[in-house]
Formats: C-alpha cells, sequence, structure tokens
C-alpha cells in the first residue's frame, strides 16, 4: 500500500505546497477537514492494511489541534508530525511541542523543512529518531504517588509517577506557569498543580482544568530491576 500524509491545513497555499512536497516524496495525500479527526482514522477498518500515516502536518491555531498531536503521538509514535503556525507564539509553540510534534515552523518555512525531512528518509534516515532512555532518580514511595524524576532530561525535568503498579511518566513543567508538577496532590490518576490548581491526567496529559490552557506531554516509563527510566524523544 502507498505510504501517506495526512493534511489538516485550511490555507490553501500552504496545503498546495505541502501536496507538491508529498508527491515528490511518493507520498499519497490524505486530506481531513479538523484536527478532530484525526482520531477517528485509528478506528477505520482498512488502517490494518494502510499502516499508521508517514507523517501528519497540521495549523496549529485549528481548535483541538494540539489535542490531536498529543493523541495521534501517543497512538503512533513513528509518524512524524508537523506543525504550522501563522505568526510566532512561543506558548503555542511549546504546547505543541510537549504535546508531540517533531517540528514547529511557520507557514512559509514548514514545506521546505518538509521536504529535507523526506528526502533524508529516502537516503535511510529515521524520519522520527529511537527515543533516548534515560535514568530515572527515585524517590521513597510506597503505594500510589511520585516514584522518581529525570531533571536533566533535553526538553525539561520529567516527573514518573507509580499508580496502581503502572509507571506513568509526565513533563514536569505546568504549562500555565511553569511549577512543578511533581509537587502536587496526585488522586487516583489526577495530578493537581500545587500552584494555581491546573489537573491533569497523568496516563494520558489530557487537561482537565485550567488555567492551563493545554495538555502535557507524556513519556514511556519502565522498571528494569531497581532501576527507573523513561525515553524522551531525540532531536531529529
Amino acid at each position: 500500500m502507498p505510504e501517506r500524509l495526512v493534511l489538516i491545513v485550511r490555507n490553501p497555499a500552504l496545503a498546495a505546497r505541502v501536496r507538491r512536497v508529498a508527491a515528490a516524496a511518493g507520498l499519497e495525500v490524505e486530506a481531513l477537514a479538523a484536527p478532530a479527526d484525526l482520531g477517528g482514522l485509528g478506528d477505520r477498518g482498512d488502517l490494518s492494511e494502510q499502516g499508521p500515516p508517514t507523517a501528519v502536518v497540521l495549523e496549529l491555531e485549528l481548535p483541538g489541534a494540539i489535542e490531536a498531536v498529543a493523541a495521534a503521538k501517543r497512538r503512533w509514535p513513528a509518524t512524524f508530525l508537523a506543525g504550522s503556525v501563522t505568526l510566532p507564539d512561543q506558548e503555542l509553540w511549546l504546547a505543541a511541542r510537549a504535546a508531540g510534534c517533531d517540528l514547529v515552523l511557520n507557514h512559509g518555512a514548514l514545506p521546505a523543512r518538509l521536504r529535507r525531512r523526506l528526502a533524508e528518509r529516502a537516503e535511510g534516515r529515521a524520519l522520527v529518531p529511537e527515543p533516548l532512555r534515560l535514568a530515572v532518580k527515585p524517590v521513597a514511595c510506597e503505594g500510589d504517588g511520585l516514584a522518581g524524576r529525570a531533571p536533566d532530561a533535553p526538553d525539561g525535568p520529567i516527573a514518573v509517577f507509580s499508580i496502581g503498579g503502572a509507571l506513568c511518566a509526565i513533563r514536569d513543567v505546568c504549562p500555565h506557569a511553569g511549577a512543578s508538577l511533581a509537587d502536587g496532590e496526585l488522586e487516583g490518576t489526577v495530578v493537581t498543580c500545587p500552584l494555581h490548581g491546573s489537573r491533569f491526567e497523568v496516563r494520558t496529559g489530557r487537561r482537565l482544568r485550567g488555567p492551563a490552557d493545554y495538555p502535557i506531554r507524556v513519556y514511556r516509563a519502565g522498571r528494569q530491576g531497581d532501576e527507573l527510566w523513561v525515553e524522551v524523544p531525540r532531536e531529529g
């Protein structure tokens, strides 16, 4: 089956340029109307035949874009996720990277960078490099609660929680004002920011209550003997 690029873009000029890039790389383009439609791809009967998308390109200002990125990265970790912005917006850029975007650029720069990444892929370089496994500094924990931290991870500190014997890892920076979520209260699978009360589901990163506007990044975590580890994405 031909590989495909999923396009969720309303800007006609950007859409046309991305289509040309995809065609040059031999990718079919599947256009979706809204970020929320991305979730439905995983439920379609033909997905097992097509496989996950090679790449997804979407406009980050569209409603639900950040949530769609986070869900797509959990479902398809090897899919290249590229987000486009109209104007510089540091908060949106940080939120997109935290959600799992592998590339965030403005409308004008994104197609050229995407073309280069796809050309490198044709030469044997992975679009999404294998993640980096880091050791986690454990903390005393009996039952559910904070199990450890990776304070020096490349994209910011990570908190690891133990919940029902399973490990869940999240970026340890509240997207609202930067407080450490490791210092927050964990109730079930929900952590509350100790500074302003934002609440997040630690298994998925989903924002349950503001003032934070965005979800938080989640990571794969595990245990090997007495050692804890977490996997973080490498820069492409």
